[in-house]
């Protein structure tokens, strides 16, 4: 299931999730119909998601509305997709590690996911970027955050995800006390 977090909520998306892609080039026309094309940048596709949360209730379409408005479009958060990966784990956290029998980023994704969001966990929801120079082996994931400690280890449901901005929203008032919210989410390439 595709999610996100605001630390305190855990946010799931509907299934009607829509992904779109488009490869960002420079081209260069030439007077014979020959065409030159050459991928702008590293990062050269551009990526958004298109999410709704249907029929939800006042309070949940509030918190949402809330942590978009709170984000601006210029805070970045994690949003776990499902085909990147997830697992679920008894796991502890200390420092920057987070250990747990069998965790690795290759389980969590077919190619090392950059970011993770943890949720769950009562002190530890939210996304972090993996340090990719940290060790990743079979029970650690190394983050570049410092983790709430917690005092015992946790259940939680870890998922690989992507960074990305909410530019655009829209609150819907379907009945009663029941509401939905849409929105346009861009993938950022950052740290």
């Amino acid at each position: 299931m595709a999610s996100f977090t605001d630390g305190t909520n855990d946010f799931t998306v509907d299934k009607a999730l829509t992904e779109t892609t488009t490869a960002s080039t420079f081209t260069h026309t030439f007077g014979d119909g020959y065409e030159q094309r050459l991928a702008r940048g590293i990062n050269a596709k551009d990526q958004s998601y298109a999410v709704s949360f249907i029929n939800r209730t006042r309070a949940e379409a509030n918190n949402i509305i809330t942590f978009f408005e709170n984000k601006g479009a210029v805070t970045s958060f994690v949003f776990a997709l499902p085909h990147l990966g997830d697992k679920t784990a008894t796991t502890s956290f200390t420092g920057t590690t987070i250990t747990s029998s069998g965790l690795s980023a290759t389980v969590l994704s077919p190619s090392t996911p950059t970011h993770i969001l943890v949720t769950g966990s009562s002190n530890n929801d939210g996304g972090y970027s993996i340090d990719a120079t940290g060790t990743n082996n079979n029970t650690q994931l190394i983050v570049t955050e410092a983790l709430t400690t917690e005092s015992s280890t946790a259940n939680v449901y870890i998922q690989a995800g992507i960074k990305v901005v909410c530019s655009e929203w829209t609150r819907t008032y379907d009945h009663d006390e029941y509401y939905s919210v849409s929105g346009s989410f861009r993938r950022v390439y950052e740290a």
